[in-house]
């Protein structure tokens, strides 16, 4: 991504943070769950999948179970960090950066705390959230230590019991995840996966190259063979819709996002998609 691209980015982000985006970003992002709070009488009203039939034959009348909401919760991104994020001069790095940087703006406009999981090769470092920079310094200047790129994605972390309850973004380019750590991770969280990729990985389309090899796959591609691109972006496609609907099935939701991408866009796509589910 160039930094006139960035730069652009950040006049948007700015843009919207102050009206709509943020407004949007606190009601989609504004907590799922509920709490125990007391019991009280039945009355007429009431809805009757409430009643709590042990307490009412105890007590040999009809007795309720009252629950609040939790309006808030901590914001955290869990980044994925692999080797892929290097190739093309770092350019999902930018990405990533670009979008951590916008959640940690809407965050903190909306009065929200945030933090981070960081899930390198040696070790998952946990920064815990905060209303203040010093999360977002702390994430520029990490020290990076990627994992292998066939490495299976597991956020088995998020299920340490100190964590409460939190809304996390995870951000990864890999789409070989482990279902088993995700489905127990949902029962406590709210998650929502960002897969990053390049537009040349999504098309093979770039003007400043015809040809590629990997040698370490013994793969080549003619990338003047525009039957062979279509088959690949038509794969590539199919790919993403099969992964996007396994992690809806848990009740996940998920963003596809390239340099290209319009962040603020996608994002405001994203939260009115799941104000919908509200209503």
């Amino acid at each position: 991504m160039t930094d006139k691209n960035r730069k652009n980015i950040k006049i948007q982000s700015s843009k919207y943070m102050n009206s709509l985006f943020v407004w949007n970003f606190k009601a989609s992002f504004a907590g799922k769950w509920i709490e125990f709070q007391d019991f009280r009488e039945y009355t007429p009203w009431d809805d009757a999948k409430y009643i709590d039939w042990a307490r009412s034959s105890m007590e040999s009348s009809m007795i309720m179970r009252r629950y609040k909401e939790e309006k808030s919760s901590d914001i955290l991104c869990y980044i994925d960090m692999r080797e892929s994020y290097t190739y093309q001069d770092g350019l999902k790095l930018w990405l990533m950066r670009d979008i951590t940087d916008l959640l940690y703006h809407a965050s903190i406009s909306s009065s929200e705390k945030f933090g981070w999981y960081i899930d390198s090769k040696s070790v998952v470092e946990y920064i815990a959230p905060k209303r203040n920079p010093s999360s977002l310094l702390k994430i520029h200047n990490f020290s990076w230590d990627f994992h292998e790129i066939t490495d299976t994605l597991s956020i088995s972390a998020l299920m340490n019991p100190k964590l409460k309850r939190s809304i996390i973004f995870i951000i990864s380019d890999s789409m070989n995840i482990d279902e088993k750590s995700f489905k127990t991770a949902w029962l406590k969280h709210d998650i929502i996966y960002i897969h990053i990729s390049s537009h040349f990985e999504d098309t093979l389309s770039e003007d400043w190259i015809s040809y590629l090899r990997w040698i370490w796959w013994n793969i080549s591609i003619d990338l003047s063979d525009k039957q062979k691109k279509l088959e690949y972006q038509e794969l590539r496609e199919k790919t993403k819709n099969e992964f996007s609907v396994k992690i809806k099935k848990m009740w996940i939701d998920s963003m596809f996002l390239n340099e290209k991408s319009s962040l603020p866009w996608e994002f405001l796509k994203l939260m009115k998609k799941r104000l919908n589910y509200v209503k």
